[in-house]
């Protein structure tokens, strides 16, 4: 295909051209390539004529017309005009019946035999065959290459069919064919070889997109691939529209460029090309935009007769494909969108109304499609109506964010009549709670309240159910409590809806109101909701009474969560039980209750698996997320927060959970700057989640104490800790206190920091959160040691290890174990001291905290100078003087062509160097490399 880019001369058709180029060199031998318009015939033999395989021979080549009434034997001609020069080199071995050819070339007339006398019309014919086929065969070894031929004269077809019948000894030839249509030239039966050509695949589209621009991204090839159904010549032009360097590619530019002006061009040449019955064939494919059978695209197009005939030329011209089995759509989405630019609007509006019709009358009617071709034909009653019953399918099959995204684009168009206006936005604010709420789907119905005329009661719905959306998703509790209030005032008597609101803030880790504000609102909701007998609200007060028990980690819990239903019969139930499981997961998991956190997961999924919840799957995601944080299982945790980064509005307090988990795992892997961008990402959309803004802060402190700058990490756990003393819940601290106990004994302030533990362990009292009592415990550790009390601090330290260990939470309990190896290691008990250390590099490692481990393997060196050392012999483990040279040099973030610059050696060379210094480091790569890290070798 042509060229695209920097791409090389060719790709992607490298078996099709070998073969070509093997038939060409063992004459005399026919070749027949087939294919779509489109995909790349022409490109083909292009290449094969200018291939170094076949150098020794004479090309001949040309390319057939396509007029209506093509000259005789007019590709034959051209080719020989093309070599003239050859040809008039080789004349004096011509034979006389050559002379023929005087009228078919008159400018070989100097040098080319008499024309022969007295022959008629017919032999004149014979002898112009032979006369052609002598002059190809008689200039030595050559290829005759014939592209299009499905456009040739008969007497061309004629010749070639003859030539395979017959062959020429020494000459090869190759043409190319239409796929199909009545002018399609079949393949002889002497052919050698016959290629059909198919459009690009995906892959094959990647691989020319990476050779044009290096590599490329997925999604751009994908949709590169998708736009254009991988045809050769659209893909070409499309990629060359939006640009010509990798970076100005991108999937979003490819899907959304307007169609270039040469794929215009061609489909309008195409369409030229064929009957009308056929052009209204393709219209109707583009109209409907999806694939359609033959009754179906006749009735779009208005045909009255038969259109069999005009699918199969509208397939023939490549501007339709036939996909098997009666279906057809357009030869490409970008080929669907030229075509449709062409249309006039009132056809295009009639074409659309015999759509919407056509899809109403059937068994089955696609009430989202219909709705869409009404409103396209500019039936404002019909789109309203069949937008109604899309809206209801999608919210029975539980597609919820289909029924937003339907009722959105329905409020925005400025023609929705206003009887719908109001009943839709009602509708959209009922169904936002339960999708995932985007920053424009709030800023539109924050619109409607403040510039609609709407009933008192349906202001007062919506605003409950943006309060709640404003809570739940985008972080801004004070914004969703105020709704919630203004939406209560305009309720009036309707207290089932009022209690949903109010129950909305009945959960502890909302706000930055004390525990007690929250557990206020609760009762507030039972109490408007005495009386009512709404099953679905009554399973949603009860979610929120169990969730906020378990959130300030009230040990009598329990029993309730025994009694839940296991199998409730409405979906309403269903769905809110499964919330309730999903909001005790999060619960018990802050608490370090680990495999109940999955249990109840595990549960809530069985739930819902048949009825798609998006904001419930997010929950349940960013849960699973910290869970397998929490649990050790890095190996693939930073891949699944990216993922659900994806999914979810990249501003919304959904996107909070991913964005921690990210932190710390960065954390762990020492990347501080990404660590801090990751944590303060998530602290910005946490608004709406204390225990979250907690662990961002810890995340923020330990990464500030971990770069020495404890000025910092103390104002930052100072805040946190107010956060957390403000809510009154200190089961949430228990990430934060160790660092800021450590953070504060870094800088001198032993009293504050024993206030401080007491402080926190007075708020866990009585409490059933696991890790907030490990973390006392480590706690206690630290100030032990800090007194100077080295043996009973480590005492401390090993049971904090042994309570992280038991949750499991590896990574704190094997800083627990180091902390407590370091005491060892002080008191002088050696061995207590050997066994944590290493207890605590195999968790490290075990993790993929390399920096972690390196650091615990120098500490075991120290209390064992016998323990076995790897490395290159010589040094064995440590650094050999250059190593550390170039590792120091790496860790101040220069280049090895700088470093190379500064040490006399080759960018090569201090590849070298790093790559052994990090192996025999056990570190992932420079990235983590840091002073302080090398700082104490020698």
């Amino acid at each position: 295909m042509p060229t695209i880019g920097t791409a090389p001369v060719f790709v992607a058709r490298d078996a099709e051209l070998a073969e070509l180029v093997r038939v060409a060199t063992r004459p005399p031998s026919v070749a027949v390539v087939e294919g779509e318009p489109g995909v790349g015939r022409s490109r083909l033999l292009e290449e094969l004529a200018a291939h170094p395989g076949i150098a020794t021979r004479v090309v001949w080549s040309a390319r057939c017309g396509s007029f209506a009434r093509p000259c005789r034997l007019a590709p034959l001609v051209d080719a020989l005009l093309a070599r003239s020069a050859m040809a008039a080199a080789h004349a004096a071995g011509f034979s006389p019946v050559t002379g023929v050819l005087r009228r078919l070339i008159p400018e070989w007339s100097p040098w080319l035999p008499p024309f022969p006398e007295n022959a008629d019309a017919e032999t004149v014919r014979q002898q112009e065959f032979r006369a052609v086929r002598e002059v190809l065969a008689g200039c030595g070894p050559a290829v005759l290459v014939l592209d299009d031929v499905h456009c040739a004269d008969d007497d061309t077809r004629e010749f070639v069919r003859g030539l395979a019948a017959s062959p020429a000894a020494g000459l090869s030839v190759v043409v190319s064919t239409a796929a199909c249509g009545p002018r399609r030239f079949p393949a002889p039966r002497e052919t050698a070889a016959q290629l059909s050509l198919p459009a690009f695949t995906a892959v094959q589209v990647r691989t020319l997109l990476d050779a044009s621009f290096g590599r490329c991204a997925p999604d751009v090839a994908e949709a590169a691939h998708r736009r254009t159904s991988g045809i050769a010549v659209d893909l070409t032009a499309l990629v060359q529209s939006v640009g010509d360097t990798a970076e100005s590619l991108s999937a979003d530019k490819l899907a959304s460029a307007t169609v270039p002006p040469t794929v215009r061009s061609r489909v309008s040449e195409l369409m030229a090309a064929i009957g009308p019955a056929a052009q209204d064939v393709i219209r109707a494919a583009a109209v409907l935009g999806s694939p359609a059978g033959e009754q179906d695209l006749g009735a779009v197009a208005g045909a009255s007769a038969e259109v069999a005939g005009a699918i199969t030329e509208a397939v023939e011209a490549g501007l339709l494909r036939d996909l098997d089995r009666g279906r057809y759509v357009s030869g490409s989405p970008l080929i669907a969108e030229a075509v449709y630019a062409l249309l006039a609007g009132p056809q295009r509006c009639a074409m659309h109304g015999r759509a919407a019709a056509r899809l109403a009358a059937s068994a089955e009617p696609f009430a989202s499609l219909i709705a869409r071709h009404a409103r396209l034909a500019g039936d404002i009653a019909a789109w309203t109506q069949w937008t109604g019953v899309a809206v209801d399918n999608a919210i029975e099959d539980g597609r919820t964010e289909e029924a937003s995204r339907l009722l959105e684009a329905a409020l925005r168009d400025t023609d929705l009549p206003r009887t719908a206006r109001e009943s839709f936005a009602v509708r959209l604010g009922r169904e936002l709670p339960r999708s995932i709420a985007h920053a424009g789907t709030v800023r539109l119905l924050r619109e409607i309240l403040r510039e609609w005329p709407l009933s008192k009661a349906a202001r007062g719905e919506i605003r409950v159910h943006l309060g709640q959306v404003l809570i739940n998703q985008v972080g801004k509790v004070e914004a969703g409590r105020l709704e919630i209030e203004l939406g209560a005032a305009d309720l009036g008597r309707r207290q089932a809806l009022l209690a949903r609101g109010l129950v909305t803030l009945a959960l502890p880790h909302i706000g930055t109101v004390p525990v007690e504000e929250n557990l206020r609102w609760l009762a507030e909701a039972e109490q408007v909701s005495k009386g009512e007998h709404d099953a679905g609200l009554l399973a949603a007060i009860t979610a929120n009474r169990l969730s906020a028990r378990m959130q300030i980690a009230d040990p009598a819990a329990w029993q309730e969560i025994a009694d839940l239903p296991r199998a409730p019969e409405s979906a309403e139930v269903c769905r809110q039980v499964a919330r309730t499981y999903i909001n005790l997961a999060d619960a018990v998991a802050w608490n370090g209750h680990y495999p109940v956190a999955r249990a109840y997961l595990t549960t809530a999924r069985r739930l819902i698996r048949d009825d798609h919840q998006p904001y419930l799957d997010a929950l349940a995601d960013g849960t699973e997320l910290r869970l397998d944080l929490a649990m050790g299982e890095w190996a693939s945790v930073a891949e699944k927060a990216r993922a659900m980064l994806t999914r979810v509005d990249k501003d919304g307090s959904l996107a909070a959970e991913p964005l921690l988990v990210l932190g710390w795992y960065e954390y762990g892997q020492h990347r501080p700057t990404a660590a801090l961008r990751s944590f303060d990402a998530a602290f910005a959309l946490s608004a709406g989640s204390v225990p979250v803004q907690a662990s961002a802060y810890a995340g923020r402190v330990a990464v500030h104490q971990a770069g020495k700058d404890l000025q910092a990490a103390r104002r930052l756990a100072d805040f946190g800790l107010e956060t957390v003393r403000r809510k009154n819940n200190w089961v949430w601290a228990a990430e934060l206190m160790p660092f800021a106990v450590r953070t504060m004994l870094g800088l001198g302030q032993h009293v504050e920091a024993r206030e401080l533990l007491a402080e926190y362990r007075q708020g866990i009292d009585g409490k059933d959160a696991p890790v907030a009592n490990a973390s006392a415990l480590l706690c206690r550790g630290m100030l032990t040691q800090a007194r100077g009390e080295t043996l009973p601090a480590a005492e401390l330290l090993l049971g904090a290890a042994q309570a992280y260990s038991a949750l499991p939470l590896p990574y704190f309990a094997a800083y627990a174990d180091e902390l407590a190896a370091g005491c060892f290691s002080e008191a002088g008990a050696q061995e207590r001291a050997v066994a944590s250390f290493t207890t605590a590099e195999t968790t490290y490692a075990g993790l993929g905290a390399a920096v972690d481990a390196l650091r615990c393997r120098r500490s075991l060196r120290r209390c064992d100078p016998e323990m076995p050392r790897r490395g290159r012999k010589g040094y064995g483990e440590a650094l050999s003087p250059r190593e550390l040279e170039v590792a120091r040099l790496a860790a101040q973030n220069l280049t090895n062509r700088e470093i190379g610059e500064r040490l006399f050696l080759s960018p090569r060379t201090v590849e070298i160097h790093v790559g052994r210094a990090l192996r025999k480091l056990g570190l992932p790569s420079r990235t983590v490399l840091t002073a302080d890290l090398l700082g104490d070798i020698t």
